[in-house]
């Protein structure tokens, strides 16, 4: 019998993230995680592979080890753990305060037990050595003066929550200090700031960091700043009312940063390098129109670091170059601009850079090659080698069935591009019932990666298709905008690919069609499923159905909606109305799961009720599977438990209604 993709096969998997190079550039620091069904979490350790000796050491066991850096010396790694004093050991992770403190350790490379380096008032999310002290990211909580001694919340702000974190008040990301002597946490970043990227000098003085004040309302712009680390000197480098940026960094003698005016494509348009000099900023890029960091949707990654969206300077030989990912098509690569403004790819045999360091020449990356898992590689001289075999062991064999690409002529310059994969256990001659899989977004791309809720409906015998309608990434600005157009060029393309394979794969039995997708894909399942009865049944997810009532609750409503759709709540409902798929429901036939997350802030819950109660009232069969404390994340990132009872949920679905 054919071996098939299960469910559960999603416990044996390792997710890779967060590669770190040693100062010295001889040893990659990174960690790995894996889901533990018994604790419904996810365990997280750091490993080192030693570039010399070409050896693999785990460092850290307990799996709560979450953010680190080198020490200056490449002697220990300093990390954030979640590990209880040793004390308390059987207690499990520490909840101390409701997450809001974090323990720091270090732990030599050569082994040994780690050492605590004290505990910081604040969550700590990522860190540096910075010599004489740490520097941190730390979420900044600010105290609200209250009543009663009642629980509850102050919102003086928008967003007031956040995908994710739930509802967050006025809490920033901020930038600290901190003295392992004294214990001592100094906050660099002004009270109201929002701290973005961070990128600390070679002299470890100072930091450079996207950033926005404010108090009202959270603004699509941010400013560039330096802090000076001993002297607690704040610096403005841009003003934060001109560009949205995302990554700033000292460059061939100025401070390069990647950012947009937004006024050419809106809130999604692709971003340009730009370098501050002498005061003045000039665009090295004039002709670049690619995002910057990887689209390549994957529900096989975990706990990636917050490079995707930024650059790393590296000067090796004495020639400077920025270092980038970019999606390009379908794939997503590895790039250098040198200080001229030329670009270069790096290398292009993986499929998807998901997280990347470099130094020397060189880049540590975790990627995605083929229908392989995650695995830690090297990219030196153009050519990419892979350092370890994580999953080896629980995809070899596996019968995963290979993604077959398609190109369709569309009317347009770019075309389409398209996949279908077989079932896994294909006979010729036999007919099969198909799923439709739509991307969110729709700003990212579909590949053909390892996909595994796709591979496990390949496993049931489902034919699955899918592909990259005008909104995906990787085709420039002209392909990506479709603000004011939702609904309309979108799903002629996916109804393109649709017609195609009824027509041209005699496999696929046109007769039993069904649909799914999240976020944006949900969007996109309730609106098809309300201009169409072709599909035999729909799976939506996270879904958006309303735009008016997602203009004022979701975490990015109050300017996702204006900006995507060219119009505002007050100056032309009718047509945040006319993209809402709630309008068209009425219209449904077609028996609809829906599935939602009770935490989800970025589609709210409201979105599926008010979706589910129109479909009830109208007659169709229909059910809604709410998952509690889950978020938007809850397919890629939720809880093993939860998660993998949201995929028999959409099998079982489809399975009763189409086989």
């Amino acid at each position: 019998m054919t071996n098939r993709v299960k469910p559960h096969d999603i416990l044996k998997y390792r997710f890779l993230s967060s590669p770190r190079f040693s100062p010295d550039g001889n040893k990659i620091a990174f960690a790995v995680n894996q889901a533990d069904i018994d604790g419904n979490r996810y365990l997280s350790n750091i490993w080192v592979y030693d570039l010399a000796s070409e050896s693999l050491t785990q460092l850290t066991s307990s799996g709560l080890d979450k953010a680190f850096c080198w020490k200056e010396d490449g002697s220990a790694i300093i990390f954030v753990s979640e590990r209880p004093p040793v004390k308390d050991e059987s207690d499990g992770p520490d909840k101390n305060k409701k997450g809001k403190k974090s323990r720091l350790y270090s732990i030599g490379v050569k082994g040994g037990e780690a050492l605590s380096l004290g505990e910081t008032p604040e969550q700590v999310t990522s860190i540096w050595d910075a010599g004489e002290s740490l520097l941190l990211k730390t979420v900044h909580i600010p105290e609200e003066e209250k009543f009663e001694d009642a629980d509850y919340i102050i919102f003086t702000q928008i967003p007031f929550c956040s995908n994710g974190k739930g509802f967050t008040g006025q809490r920033r990301t901020a930038l600290s200090t901190y003295s392992i002597g004294t214990g001592t946490l100094k906050r660099l970043s002004p009270e109201g700031m929002e701290v973005g990227q961070v990128r600390l000098s070679s002299d470890r003085k100072r930091a450079i960091a996207v950033g926005v004040v404010y108090t009202d309302i959270l603004p699509s712009t941010s400013g560039v700043w330096e802090f000076g680390l001993n002297s607690g000197k704040t610096t403005a480098l841009l003003p934060q009312d001109e560009y949205s940026y995302a990554c700033a960094d000292s460059f061939a003698g100025g401070v390069l940063v990647t950012g947009t005016n937004m006024k050419r494509h809106g809130r999604n348009e692709n971003p340009r390098f730009h370098i501050l000099k002498d005061g003045k900023t000039s665009c090295l890029t004039p002709d670049m129109d690619c995002s910057i960091g990887n689209s390549v949707m994957c529900d096989c990654r975990y706990a990636l670091s917050d490079t995707g969206r930024s650059f790393i300077v590296d000067a090796a030989g004495g020639s400077e170059k920025a270092w980038f990912i970019s999606t390009d098509g379908y794939y997503s690569h590895l790039h250098t601009l040198d200080a001229g403004g030329k670009i270069e790819r790096a290398a292009s045999g993986l499929s998807s850079i998901d997280d990347y360091d470099v130094s020397r020449g060189r880049a540590a990356v975790i990627g995605l090659e083929g229908l392989y898992l995650q695995e830690l590689y090297i990219i030196e001289d153009g050519k990419e080698r892979r350092l370890t075999d994580f999953n080896r062991e629980a995809t070899t064999g596996n019968g995963a069935s290979k993604p077959e690409y398609v190109h369709l002529e569309n009317g347009t310059k770019w075309g389409l591009d398209c996949w279908y994969m077989r079932p896994t256990g294909f006979e010729e001659g036999k007919k099969y019932p198909a799923i439709l899989h739509v991307h969110g977004g729709p700003k990212a791309t579909f590949g053909d990666v390892f996909f595994h809720e796709m591979q496990c409906w390949a496993s049931e015998d489902f034919v699955v298709l899918y592909c990259n309608p005008r909104g995906s990434d990787g085709k420039g600005n002209e392909f990506d905008d479709i603000r004011g157009e939702y609904g309309t060029i979108d799903y002629d393309d996916l109804m393109l690919f649709t017609d195609w394979a009824v027509k041209s794969l005699p496999f696929v039995d046109a007769d039993r069609l069904g649909v799914t997708g999240g976020s944006y894909g949900g969007y996109m399942t309730n609106w098809i499923i309300g201009h169409t009865d072709r599909f035999r049944a729909a799976a939506t997810q996270r879904s958006i159905c309303n735009w008016i009532s997602k203009a004022g609750i979701s975490d990015i409503g109050y300017y996702f909606v204006p900006d995507q759709h060219c119009a505002d709540i007050w100056d032309d409902i009718g047509k945040l109305w006319w993209h809402s798929p709630l309008k068209y429901a009425d219209k449904i036939k077609t028996p609809t799961l829906l599935i939602h997350s009770d935490e989800d802030h970025r589609c709210e819950i409201s979105q599926g009720l008010q979706m589910f109660t129109a479909l009830k009232r109208n007659g169709v069969e229909s059910k809604i599977c709410v998952f509690k404390g889950e978020n938007h994340e809850l397919s890629r990132g939720g809880r093993p438990k939860p998660r993998l009872a949201r995929l028999q949920e959409i099998i079982k679905w489809f399975r009763e209604h189409l086989s």
